[in-house]
C-alpha cells in the first residue's frame, strides 16, 4: 500500500531537502574554488619571491659586499621567515663550493638536481602547501665574481615553500559556520509558503469533504456540484473539474449498493423454507415490507391464471388504503392485462386485498389517482409461468431518481419469477405433503404412515391400558375387475370401497390403504365384540357392494377376507402385531374367502415359528456371510444409457434359492443386525465392483439409523480402501423403515459423509413425511420417487400429477429425479414427458448377480423388486 503525505508536509520536506543539498553544494564549491585560487596564488607568489630573492641577493653582491656580509644577509632573511607562511632556502651548487667552499644545508632531493641540471624553474603543489624551485643562473656580471663559470651554469636553487594548510582550514571553518548561519532560514521560508498553499487549498476541500460524506446513494449526486469548489491554483481546479464529469458520468451508470442488496434479497426468495410453505402470501407481504428499505413502494400485484380465460388478481398493500385506492389499483391492473394484446380478452375470477401492518391502524392512506396511474410499472407475459403467473405490477414512488427507475424496470422480471415460484413452491409442497400421508385414488391413509400411527396407537394403549384391533383387509378376486373391464373401472371400484367403508368406521378409527387391493383399519379402545362387528359390517357391506363398470355400466361386486389381531392378545409389537393379522387374512382366503379369520392358540404358534424361522435364517447369514449384493440398473432417460446400479440384498439358502429382503429386512431391523447386513452386502458389492473395473455409481439402501453408528464413517470408508472405488461412487438411500427421533443428529453425520464426497439420495419420495424433512435439511442430490405414483401414473390424473409435481420441484431445487416401477415402455415414456432424469425398474432390466449393462439385456415385465 503506498503512503500518502500532505502538500504542506511535501513542500516542507522538499524545502529542507533542496536547502541541505544547496548548502552542501555550495560549501564543496567555495571551498574547492578558494583552494584552488589560494593555491594559484601561492605558486605566483613564490615565484616573485625567489625572483625577489634573486634581484637582492644580486643588488647586494653589486655593491661590493663581502662574503661574510652576504652570509649575514641570508641569515637575516632567514630569521625573518619565523611568523611567515613561506619559507625561503638558497642551495649552493658545486661551482659555487669549489670556488668558496661548502657550507651546512639540507639534503637536495631530486626534484633540486633537476632543477640544477635544467637551469628551468619548477613549482609543485600537494596537500600542505606549494613549492617553488627557481635557479641562479650565471649572467655576464657574475663572472666577475665568479671565476671559472660561463654565462648559463647554475650556481644554486632558490626554494621557496609556503605551508597553506592552516589558512584552508581556518577559511573552511568560516565557510562552515556561515552556512550553518543560513541554514535555518530555507526551512522557515518553506514552512511559511506550505502554510499558504494549505491554507487555500484547505478552504476548498474541507468544504467540499463535507459534501461528499452526504453522499449515501446515487440519488444524492444530484446535489453535489464540485464547480463551487476552488483551491485557488489552476492545476487543482483542473482536476476539480474533471472530477464533475465523473460524478456526471456516475450519474448515469452506478447502482446503489442498497439496490443492488435489494436484487439479492429478491433472489433469497427462490429459497424454500417453511415460512414459505406454510404461507407464500406472507412471504409476498414480507417481500414488500422489505422492499421499502430500498424503494418507497405502496403495493404489489400479481396475476395467476386459474382458468383457460380467467385470472386471479391479489393486491399486497404496504399498510391499509381507502377503497378507492384499491379500486384504481384495480382499474391500472386491468389496463395492464389491455395493453397486451394475448390477455386483452381475459376475465378477472377474483381479486383479493392483503394489508401490511396498518391494517389496523385507523387513518387509511389514499392515494391520488395520479400517483397510482403514473407510480405503477407492470409486466404481463404471453403465456402462463411458473406457478401460472401472468402478470406483475409495482406502486413505488421514484420522482427525481431516473436510475431507480430503470432498476425497478430491470427487477419486474425477477419478481415475477420469484413470486411465481413461492407460490408454486408452496402449492407442490402442500401437495406433496398431503399425498406423503395419503393414497391419491381413495384419499386414506398410506402405508407409511400407517406404520407410524400403529407404532403411536401401541404406545398409547400401553400407558392407557386399552386394547385395540388392527384389520388387514383384502379384496377378493379383484384382479378379475382389472383383467375384464380394465384399470379404471378397478379404480372406480376401489374409490367406491373405500368411501363404503368409511361410512361404517367411528370418527377417530385409523382406514389406510396397504397398496393394491389391500387395506389396514386400526379400532381404538375397543370393547370385547367391537372388532368383530366392524369386521363383519364390513364383510357385508362389500358383498352387497355393486359398481357399474365397463362402457355400458356392467355391474361388478366383489367380497373382502379380512384377518384380525387384538393388542395385546396375539402380540405386543407392531411387527408381530400386523405379522398375525396378515396371516390371519391369508388363512381367511385360504379356507374360502369372503370371511373373518381371529388368531388361534395353533395359528400364534404357527407364527412364531415362522418369525423364529426368520431369525434364525438372518443370524445364519450373518455367521456365514450368505447375503449376497444383486444388481438392478438405472439408466438415463435421455439416451438410455446405464448410469449406475442399486445393490439389493438377497440371502442364499443351502438349496440355492435365493431369498429376498422383503422376507427378511423386518426381522433384522427388530433384532437390531440390519447394519451388519449391510456392511457384508456393501463389502462383497465393492469388491465386485472393483474387480469388474466398474465405474459408475452404486446405490446403497441404508437405514437412517444406521448412518449414527458411531462405527459407521470408519466401516465404510476402509471397505472403500480395501476396493479401489471412490467416495463419490457410493450413493446412500435414506428409507424411512426406521425413523431417528434426532434428526439434528443425523443431520450432521449425513453432512460429514457429504463433505467427503459420498452422494444422497431419499428412496421411495412422496410415500412418507420424513422425505420432506430430508429435502429441507439434508444436502440431497438423488429423488427416488415412490414406485406406486410411477406405476399408476398413466391410470390416475392424481399419481400423475404428483410425479410432474415432484419433478418440478427437485427442478427448481437442482436435485435429478429417479422413477421406480418402470415396468413397460408406456410409462417409460410418460416419465421422460413429465421431466424425469432417470428410470429404473423391469423394464430395463432386472436384478442380477453381475454388472449387466441395459444394452445387453432384455426388457422384462413385471412386479418391481
Amino acid at each position: 500500500m503506498k503512503t500518502t503525505i500532505s502538500i504542506r508536509t511535501y513542500l516542507l520536506l522538499a524545502a529542507i531537502s533542496v536547502s541541505v543539498v544547496l548548502l552542501g553544494v555550495s560549501y564543496w564549491f567555495v571551498g574547492s574554488y578558494y583552494e584552488r585560487t589560494l593555491k594559484e596564488d601561492a605558486r605566483i607568489l613564490a615565484g616573485q619571491i625567489a625572483r625577489h630573492t634573486f634581484n637582492t641577493m644580486y643588488q647586494v653582491m653589486s655593491s661590493g659586499w663581502s662574503r661574510e656580509e652576504l652570509e649575514q644577509f641570508l641569515s637575516s632573511m632567514r630569521e625573518g621567515q619565523g611568523e611567515s607562511s613561506f619559507n625561503v632556502e638558497i642551495y649552493r651548487g658545486a661551482l659555487v663550493e669549489r670556488q668558496h667552499g661548502a657550507i651546512e644545508q639540507p639534503a637536495m632531493d631530486s626534484a633540486i638536481q633537476q632543477v640544477f641540471s635544467s637551469a628551468q624553474q619548477q613549482s609543485f603543489l600537494d596537500g600542505s602547501g606549494v613549492r617553488h624551485l627557481s635557479p641562479l643562473v650565471v649572467a655576464p656580471e657574475c663572472t666577475k665574481c665568479h671565476r671559472g663559470v660561463v654565462v648559463g651554469d647554475v650556481l644554486g636553487v632558490i626554494e621557496v615553500r609556503q605551508n597553506h594548510a592552516p589558512l584552508l582550514a581556518k577559511a573552511r571553518n568560516r565557510f562552515l559556520t556561515f552556512f550553518l548561519f543560513l541554514l535555518p532560514f530555507p526551512p522557515l521560508v518553506a514552512l511559511w509558503v506550505a502554510y499558504l498553499i494549505g491554507r487555500r487549498i484547505d478552504r476548498g476541500v474541507t468544504s467540499l469533504k463535507e459534501d461528499v460524506a452526504q453522499v449515501n446513494q446515487v440519488s444524492d449526486f444530484t446535489r453535489l456540484s464540485f464547480q463551487s469548489y476552488s483551491s485557488g491554483f489552476s492545476e487543482l481546479d483542473e482536476l476539480i473539474t474533471e472530477l464533475d464529469l465523473l460524478k456526471e458520468r456516475l450519474q448515469g451508470i452506478a447502482v446503489d449498493k442498497e439496490l443492488l442488496e435489494f436484487e439479492i434479497s429478491l433472489m433469497e426468495g427462490f429459497v424454500l423454507t417453511s415460512e414459505v410453505v406454510r404461507d407464500w402470501r406472507a412471504h409476498v407481504q414480507r417481500l414488500l415490507e422489505d422492499m421499502n428499505r430500498f424503494l418507497p413502494a405502496y403495493a404489489l400485484f400479481s396475476a395467476f391464471r386459474v382458468k383457460d380465460e380467467a385470472v386471479n388478481l391479489e393486491f399486497f398493500w404496504r399498510e391499509a388504503v381507502s377503497d378507492d385506492t384499491q379500486q384504481e389499483m384495480e382499474s391500472v391492473a386491468r389496463n395492464s392485462f389491455r395493453e397486451n394484446p394475448y390477455l386483452a380478452g381475459i376475465e378477472i375470477n377474483s381479486i383479493e386485498h392483503y394489508m401490511g401492518k396498518g391494517e389496523a391502524s385507523v387513518d387509511e392512506i389514499d392515494l391520488s389517482k395520479e400517483q397510482i396511474q403514473l407510480q405503477t410499472k407492470s409486466l404481463t407475459v404471453e403465456s402462463p409461468k411458473i406457478g401460472g403467473i401472468v402478470g406483475i405490477g409495482l406502486q413505488v414512488d421514484l420522482s427525481g431518481d431516473p436510475v431507480r427507475l430503470l432498476v425497478v424496470e430491470s427487477i419486474l422480471t425477477t419478481l415475477l419469477n420469484v413470486v411465481g415460484s413461492v407460490k408454486a413452491i408452496a402449492k407442490y409442497t402442500r401437495e406433496l405433503e398431503y399425498y406423503a400421508t395419503r393414497d391419491p385414488l381413495t384419499d386414506l391413509y398410506n402405508q407409511r404412515i400407517f406404520w407410524e400411527l400403529l407404532d403411536y396407537e401401541i404406545g398409547r394403549a400401553s400407558r392407557h391400558n386399552h386394547r385395540f384391533a388392527l384389520l388387514v383387509l383384502d379384496l377378493d378376486n379383484f384382479k378379475s375387475i382389472n383383467d375384464t373391464y380394465g384399470h379404471v373401472a378397478g379404480d372406480k371400484y376401489l374409490e367406491e370401497f373405500a368411501h363404503s367403508v368409511r361410512q361404517t368406521l367411528r370418527n377417530g378409527d385409523i382406514f389406510a390403504r396397504h397398496g393394491g387391493d389391500e387395506f389396514n383399519i386400526l379400532l381404538p379402545e375397543i370393547e370385547d365384540d367391537t372388532a368383530n362387528d366392524v369386521a363383519e359390517r364390513i364383510r357385508e357391506l362389500t358383498q352387497n357392494l355393486i359398481v357399474a363398470c365397463g362402457e355400458e355400466g356392467e355391474a361388478c361386486n366383489s367380497t373382502v377376507s379380512i384377518g384380525m389381531a387384538i393388542y395385546p392378545d396375539h402380540a405386543v409389537s407392531t411387527k408381530e402385531m400386523f405379522l398375525f393379522a396378515d396371516h390371519m387374512m391369508y388363512k381367511a382366503k385360504s379356507e374360502g374367502k369372503n370371511r373373518l379369520a381371529i388368531p388361534s392358540a395353533e395359528d400364534m404358534i404357527e407364527v412364531l415359528r415362522e418369525v423364529s424361522e426368520v431369525k434364525a435364517l438372518v443370524r445364519r447369514a450373518l455367521e456365514e456371510r450368505l447375503v449376497e449384493p444383486h444388481f438392478q440398473p438405472i439408466v438415463t432417460l435421455t439416451d438410455g444409457q446405464t448410469m449406475a446400479y442399486e445393490v439389493l440384498s438377497r440371502i442364499t439358502q443351502q438349496d440355492g434359492k435365493l431369498i429376498p429382503a422383503s422376507r427378511f429386512i423386518e426381522v433384522a431391523e427388530h433384532e437390531g443386525l440390519v447394519h451388519r447386513l449391510d456392511y457384508i452386502v456393501m463389502d462383497k458389492a465393492f469388491s465386485k465392483a472393483s474387480r469388474e473395473g466398474y465405474s459408475g455409481l452404486l446405490f446403497i439402501n441404508l437405514s437412517p439409523k444406521a448412518l449414527i453408528l458411531n462405527e459407521f464413517f470408519g466401516v465404510v470408508k476402509g471397505l472403500l480402501d480395501v476396493s479401489s472405488l471412490r467416495a463419490d461412487q457410493i450413493v446412500f438411500e435414506l428409507t424411512e423403515r426406521e425413523t431417528v427421533k434426532n434428526i439434528s443428529l443425523l443431520e450432521g453425520f449425513v453432512k460429514r459423509l457429504h463433505m467427503e464426497g459420498y452422494k444422497f439420495a431419499i428412496d421411495d419420495f412422496g410415500s412418507g413425511f420424513s422425505s420432506f424433512h430430508y429435502l429441507k435439511r439434508f444436502p440431497i442430490d438423488y429423488i427416488k420417487i415412490e414406485g406406486e405414483f410411477v406405476s399408476n401414473m398413466l391410470q390416475d390424473e392424481r399419481d400423475l400429477a404428483l410425479v410432474h409435481s415432484v419433478a418440478e420441484l427437485a427442478s427448481r431445487l437442482g436435485i435429478r429425479t429417479i422413477a421406480e416401477y418402470v415396468e413397460n415402455e408406456h410409462i417409460a415414456h410418460a416419465i421422460k414427458a413429465a421431466g424425469i432424469d432417470l428410470g429404473q425398474g423391469y423394464h430395463y432390466g432386472r436384478p442380477r448377480a453381475d454388472f449387466t449393462p441395459v444394452d445387453q439385456e432384455t426388457p422384462e415385465m413385471g412386479p418391481s423388486d
